[in-house]
């Protein structure tokens, strides 16, 4: 599977990486939990996990896709052609967050993508502010929420998920999905339960 995956040339690097990393659990049983929350070896790599997952459900973008209805009615789109540009919302995330290139380093791709988001969340206010002055305006709102998922998908949305499996090793990383899963739906259940207090 390595082989095919990295190809024929690549894949011994990565074998040898597995198995060093196997020879040093050297039998160690997979950490539970509330192990890894003891553990003063892992402290910043689980600190880590929970600080980016909270970002990635607090970061707005579950309020982007809330407003997306809104902002495309504004822009005149037609009621029933609106869930298939919502459609092409997350299709866009999905294909930024599959094709982000790694040649800048994950940090580069993190802190740039909640830049980015802080852009044009910026434009996005302000946009919304002043669209009844302007016919072209919600053309500008429609672009920001594109612009804003696509920056999503480039850093936070690409990266988060993986980031788990990179920092953990193998007898600790089932117990750091867990948490990071748990950190997940608890911050968008949070938002689920808050934005709408909010709006």
């Amino acid at each position: 599977a390595l082989k095919r995956f990295h190809g024929s040339s690549e894949y011994q690097r990565e074998m040898e990486d597995i198995q060093r990393e196997c020879s040093a659990l050297d039998g160690e049983k997979p950490k539970k939990p509330w192990q890894l929350f003891t553990d003063r070896g892992v402290r910043w790599q689980l600190i880590t996990v929970i600080v980016m997952t909270m970002g990635q459900q607090l970061s707005g973008i579950n309020a982007i896709y809330f407003y997306a209805t809104y902002i495309f009615e504004q822009a005149g789109i037609s009621a029933e052609k609106i869930p298939y540009v919502t459609l092409g919302t997350g299709a866009c995330e999905c294909l930024t967050a599959l094709t982000c290139v790694n040649y800048v380093g994950r940090r580069y791709l993190i802190i740039g993508g909640y830049l980015l988001m802080t852009l044009w969340s910026v434009v996005l206010t302000f946009s919304l502010t002043y669209q009844e002055l302007y016919s072209w305006v919600p053309y500008v709102s429609m672009t920001c929420i594109f612009a804003f998922i696509l920056s999503f998908g480039l850093g936070p949305g690409g990266i988060t998920n993986t980031l788990t499996a990179e920092l953990f090793i193998q007898s600790s990383r089932p117990a750091a999905h867990m948490i990071g899963g748990t950190i997940s739906w608890i911050s968008f259940f949070t938002i689920g339960m808050l934005f709408p207090f909010i709006v």
